[in-house]
């Protein structure tokens, strides 16, 4: 049996897909009994979570929770049993989507198309690359950089030719090194505000325009994800197939009644030119992304 290792998961997208297929989806039932506070010494709470009706199959978790200092720990279990839910549903709409034959392989799907893709990845976080590369933040770093040591009044003229060129060469890698972060810094700030509350995933022939909220990571998981050798998997919707991107930033005239595009066309030139968005990616809008163990 494979099982997943999921990082993101839209359930909203995951229901609206599945209950589709199902004419209707029962998610999730909940009867509440008891004191529900930071007070409450005891109480009970019966949480009934099922999936009725999809190949005739009725998936029913019930959980009692006696309730001990606090409501804490049913709070924790209603959030077990939602995952679960969820992570099994994922299974059920991806078998669905095969069943009905809306299942298409990434090379050949057109937009609209539901996909199940496996590549090498990278994950792309604007907000959290630009809050760690705050220069005031990293001078420090910068200045523990030791420079060269001064030879002194009694150095030959050969040293203090050698140092002053030391010196320079010092001098030089810490100018390139500010300015590398200032653009980093610039970069990553302006791509935040233009993506809002989303990060990239980026895939061989595609980006994956993810939801913040929709993570099971946080930033620093998210960030050591890259350095996997793992191939991910996602299952989503192809969005749109973005025939041409521009780099140099040279677009055709631009007309008032494109306002619309405007985002769009920031959205192409940026990544672009960053070697992240190229001619023919296609943009999927992902429902799960997760890494498949035996």
């Amino acid at each position: 049996m494979n099982t997943k290792d999921y990082i993101y998961l839209d359930e909203d997208l995951l229901n609206s897909h599945l209950a589709q297929f199902e004419k209707g989806l029962l998610i999730k039932e909940t009867s509440e009994h008891g004191l529900e506070n930071s007070d409450s010494t005891n109480g009970e709470i019966t949480a009934n979570a099922g999936m009725n009706g999809i190949f005739g199959i009725g998936l029913q978790l019930q959980n009692k929770v006696s309730e001990g200092d606090s409501s804490t720990e049913s709070e924790f279990t209603k959030n077990i049993v939602e995952n679960v839910l969820n992570d099994y549903a994922v299974d059920l709409l991806m078998q669905d989507c095969a069943d009905n034959g809306v299942l298409h392989s990434f090379n050949s799907a057109s937009e609209g198309d539901f996909i199940s893709y496996e590549s090498i990845f990278q994950i792309y976080d604007f907000e959290y690359l630009k809050s760690i590369i705050d220069f005031e933040c990293l001078k420090p770093i910068l200045d523990a950089d030791t420079p060269p040591q001064n030879p002194g009044p009694q150095a030959s003229k050969g040293e203090k030719a050698k140092y002053k060129l030391a010196l320079d060469a010092h001098r030089a890698k810490n100018r390139n090194a500010e300015a590398t972060l200032k653009t980093l810094y610039n970069f990553s700030s302006f791509a935040d505000r233009l993506l809002a509350d989303s990060i990239l995933v980026k895939v061989n022939g595609g980006l994956a325009i993810c939801k913040r909220n929709k993570l099971r990571l946080n930033k620093a998981q998210v960030s050591f994800e890259n350095e996997s050798s793992r191939k991910i998997k996602i299952f989503g919707v192809i969005s749109t197939v973005k025939k041409e991107t521009h780099p140099s930033g040279n677009f055709v005239p631009f007309n008032p009644n494109q306002l619309d595009q405007v985002s769009s066309i920031l959205f192409d030139i940026t990544l672009s030119n960053f070697n992240m968005l190229h001619d023919n990616d296609k943009i999927i809008k992902p429902i799960a992304i997760y890494f498949e163990a035996d």
